[in-house]
């Protein structure tokens, strides 16, 4: 009888550790799954947030090219105008998939409303302009296209083109916050992380001592242990690298795996006061034909051909953005002179208007771009900066494309 009871007595801290040691793992699976399962919640909401308002800025851009070419009397005015309103139709469905997400914070809805109510104005006032063309008379006579150009162009500069810029600046701003919100959510889960960590650490010294108690199991105890820890790392290392999958998402353009406006960002914002540097944008001339008669999916493998020659060619000489469509961004290295960036950007210029095979098709588009040799200062902002760019680029559109102009800072 008393052996009996000393052998229970002995099994006490034994079972004590088991009990605790099973909690341990209970609570560590349960966190770990909560943990994975928040990242990847995370994840999924960055990435259709991104789809949703990259789309949107793309669509405008499309927009913005239509209006350009019905006030410049480009093609076919009222194609232009059709494909406007499809543009539009496009927004609103990117702006129902916005809405549908789940875990979206208060400010990034409100800044995303206030883009999408420039945008309303920006379609009400495009509206307008179909009106004056038709009280011109609807490019029926050559003398109704003098009087819609000329009352167009001022009311474009002053009421069009602004909407089209506060509204693509409030949709990169809505990203911007979503990143922000991303980067927060990424920073709690590991602080809860530790903090779970550091629990399930303190349990199992408390397990272990109970065990140590019976010396036969001290050395099973232990193996235990030290095999929980190796699965907590695992787990770890699986957290981290999702985390990181999540991040460099955020930073990529998907289509062609070069960095994105985002990184862009991130890459030069610091060196805006103080750095000069050397960076140009370049597009595809009426790249929108490409997709009107091939399909996108024609259209992504000449973006793609695109954007592997680059890389090949002037991945050493730059850091090379796919900021939108089929827009690139070059930051020239700092040992490359303005002269060097010239000579390089007039390269990137014959190679992008060069002919490409894709899908054993032979196609060939002119591109236009812009250079700024930037000076500290200049910008107070990378948007600030793209706009200056994107302004340049423009106009050698305008004039007829095919063309690089050089950003004058005034």
């Amino acid at each position: 009888m008393a052996d009996k009871k000393r052998s229970i007595n002995h099994s006490r801290p034994y079972i004590l550790g088991a009990i605790v040691l099973a909690l341990v793992t209970a609570a560590n699976m349960f966190f770990v799954t909560l943990l994975y399962t928040r990242n990847v919640q995370t994840s999924k909401r960055t990435s259709g947030a991104m789809q949703s308002v990259n789309r949107m800025n793309s669509e405008l851009s499309e927009i913005n090219g239509d209006v350009l070419s019905i006030i410049a009397g480009v093609g076919n005015r009222r194609g232009h105008a059709n494909a406007a309103r499809a543009h539009f139709i496009n927004i609103a469905d990117c702006k129902e998939d916005f809405e549908d997400l789940e875990g979206i914070s208060d400010e990034a809805k409100t800044r995303f409303k206030h883009a999408y109510t420039v945008l309303e104005a920006y379609q009400a006032k495009l509206e307008e302009l179909t009106q004056v063309w038709n009280a011109a008379g609807g490019g029926e006579s050559d003398i109704s296209d003098k009087a819609f150009g000329s009352s167009m162009s001022a009311m474009y500069t002053q009421d069009i083109y602004p909407l089209q810029v506060t509204a693509s600046e409030m949709l990169r701003a809505t990203i911007d916050i979503v990143n922000n919100d991303t980067a927060e959510m990424t920073a709690k889960n590991a602080r809860l992380f530790i903090i779970i960590e550091g629990l399930m650490l303190a349990v199992a010294i408390l397990g272990e001592i109970a065990v140590f108690i019976i010396a036969k199991m001290a050395k099973k105890a232990r193996l235990e242990l030290e095999e929980r820890e190796k699965s907590l790392r695992e787990v770890d290392a699986k957290l981290k690298t999702t985390r990181q999958k999540a991040s460099d998402l955020a930073l990529t353009n998907i289509l062609t795996n070069m960095k994105n406006r985002y990184a862009l960002d991130n890459d030069i914002s610091e060196r805006l006061e103080a750095d000069r540097f050397n960076i140009a944008v370049f597009d595809m001339d009426n790249f929108r034909s490409i997709n009107d008669t091939y399909g996108y999916d024609f259209g992504d493998e000449y973006l793609i051909a695109i954007a592997d020659k680059l890389k090949n060619d002037f991945g050493s000489s730059a850091e090379i953005y796919n900021i939108t469509g089929n827009e690139f961004c070059f930051v020239f290295n700092k040992e490359i002179s303005e002269n060097q960036a010239m000579g390089i950007v007039q390269s990137i210029h014959a190679v992008m208007s060069s002919p490409f095979e894709v899908l054993n098709l032979t196609v060939q588009l002119p591109a236009s771009g812009s250079v700024y040799h930037y000076l500290p200062g200049d910008c107070l902002n990378v948007n600030s900066l793209l706009v200056k760019l994107d302004t340049a680029l423009r106009n050698a559109k305008l004039n007829g494309g095919n063309m690089v102009n050089t950003v004058v800072d005034i």
